[in-house]
């Protein structure tokens, strides 16, 4: 499943073969993947359901936040983007396999069809579920729709964001060309939460 979630990730489903996982996992026979997953969908599945559980505790803790939060009565926007975000953010920066799950993650969502779309919504959509109304009760002059919207942009935006700069290894700005934010993971995240959360709370 961590070979074929690899793979996924650097090429999309659709331009894997089962043959080059079988080889890339070590294994001498393709009848084990028909074996274990009954065919390509099947193990397309299994890959989503693997990289649900990586995420799942970072949902969790953000969720368990947000409610501490509301508890004390400190909840606001700043914090409700950040639960949007971060998550996503500390896998794609904890190793190498939280970025190749945040890449798969792309790939479904641009190349994985109906099926791919439906396994992502799958896995964020109880967590989008727990932002969303607490985001409209705070602005109810906001369209439901137009928010739910602006969520989804959010959370996209920062998959393939996210994508996009592990492959940015010089900034494109100045002479010397440098990486942005070197060693300042956090003032980096803290940039990124507010750029997000200007597209969802503007106007």
């Amino acid at each position: 499943v961590r070979e074929a979630m690899k793979l996924f990730a650097e090429r999309a489903v659709d331009a894997v073969s089962l043959r080059e996982i079988v080889q890339r996992a070590g294994q001498g026979n393709q009848s084990a993947i028909h074996y274990h997953f009954s065919d390509k969908t099947g193990l397309v599945i299994a890959v989503a359901e693997f990289v649900s559980a990586i995420f799942e505790p970072h949902f969790a803790a953000a969720v368990a936040k947000i409610v501490e939060l509301e508890r004390n009565g400190t909840l606001n926007d700043e914090h409700l983007v950040a639960a949007l975000v971060k998550p996503l953010i500390k896998v794609f920066h904890a190793d190498d396999v939280g970025r190749d799950a945040i890449r798969f993650l792309a790939r479904l969502v641009a190349d994985g069809g109906d099926l791919g779309q439906s396994l992502v919504l799958k896995q964020c959509g109880p967590f989008l579920n727990q932002i969303e109304p607490r985001l409209a009760a705070r602005h109810p002059e906001k369209s439901r729709e137009k928010l739910q919207l602006q969520l989804l942009l959010g959370m996209s935006s920062t998959i393939f964001g996210l994508t996009a700069l592990g492959g940015l290894r010089h900034s494109p700005f100045g002479g010397d060309h440098s990486t942005m934010y070197a060693g300042r993971f956090d003032d980096l995240t803290r940039d990124y939460v507010h750029f997000v959360g200007r597209g969802l709370l503007g106007a």
